[in-house]
């Protein structure tokens, strides 16, 4: 006689299963009819996040094949407004630099997908190895997926964070250079994006260049670059161009005194950073001259225990 527990458990892996396919129906249905929203919400976004789609475009087929329906999800984010989940994402995706250049609903509609895909996945496991009646634990998916994908942003924000933290003395020191030289603060900051471009800060700096070259204040470029990066050190180079443009101190004096700055308080990290690798490493050290002791002396301590004597 057949199990009845075994038919509830593959109809439930069916069912889940046919979810499955049905969402890659929908995906391949909007793929068709949903290209004209995709372009429209593409063209309302900034330069940079234009730019960034643009080469996901290229560069992922997958992402080709999803971004119609992140597009046509976005327009129901739009439509129901879930402010609390933007501004959730905004943040880590502002500062990861907006890998695929996806707006705030996109990004938003992007977490729905990862939230079902989770919900799937675990409400599978689940109904596979402890019945269909555990089915419902599969919702927890729907909070993990969007803390799965702010996770990942975080990390790519973080790593993008360090790369700026190791390219800003090197490029104020180049900028300090060419303003001394007599250039204005356009022609400087363009050299610095054009040695810079394949790195963060070049990027960041280029969306600024980008927004004075449109007709924004240089002022207010810079503050918003600081509101995307919320880094110190960042901020403080903003606070330095904007103060000098409003009390007419020498820019690239302040720019030196901050770089010069940044790299003392560099040096004082390196060396606390050393001094600690030397406590760490005393446990290794540590046991390693305990083991060579144990080594040398282990024929004796073994006599010893066998016979009584050392020799």
């Amino acid at each position: 006689m057949l199990d009845v527990g075994i038919i509830l458990k593959w109809a439930a892996a069916g069912m889940f299963g046919g979810a499955v396919a049905l969402l890659a129906f929908a995906a391949w249905g909007l793929l068709q009819r949903q290209r004209e929203i995709g372009a429209g919400r593409a063209a309302g976004t900034s330069m940079r996040r234009q730019e960034m789609r643009e080469l996901a475009m290229v560069s992922s087929p997958l992402y080709r094949f999803f971004l119609p329906l992140i597009s046509g999800i976005a327009v129901t984010v739009d439509r129901l407004g879930l402010d609390p989940l933007r501004q959730y994402v905004q943040g880590p995706y502002a500062r990861a630099g907006y890998p695929g250049g996806l707006d705030d609903d996109e990004i938003v509609a992007a977490g729905i997908l990862v939230a079902i895909s989770f919900t799937l996945a675990i409400g599978f496991v689940t109904t596979a190895l402890l019945g269909v009646s555990f089915a419902w634990l599969g919702l927890v998916g729907i909070p993990l997926g969007f803390v799965a994908l702010v996770a990942h942003l975080q990390s790519k924000a973080d790593e993008r964070q360090t790369q700026i933290m190791r390219a800003l003395p090197y490029a104020l020191d180049l900028l300090v250079l060419m303003l001394r030289s007599g250039t204005s603060m356009r022609i400087a900051l363009a050299r610095v994006i054009d040695d810079y471009q394949h790195q963060p800060i070049g990027v960041e700096l280029g969306q600024v260049l980008a927004e004075i070259d449109v007709g924004a204040p240089r002022a207010e470029a810079f503050k918003k670059m600081a509101e995307r990066l919320k880094i110190a050190d960042m901020t403080a180079l903003v606070d330095a161009i904007v103060q000098s443009e409003e009390l007419g101190w020498p820019l690239a004096e302040t720019l030196e005194s901050l770089a010069d700055r940044i790299n003392a308080e560099r040096i004082l990290q390196a060396q606390a950073t050393a001094g600690a690798a030397g406590v760490y490493v005393m446990l290794p050290s540590t046991l390693v001259l305990l083991s060579a002791v144990l080594l040398l002396f282990a024929p004796f301590i073994v006599t010893y225990l066998v016979t009584g004597n050392i020799v």
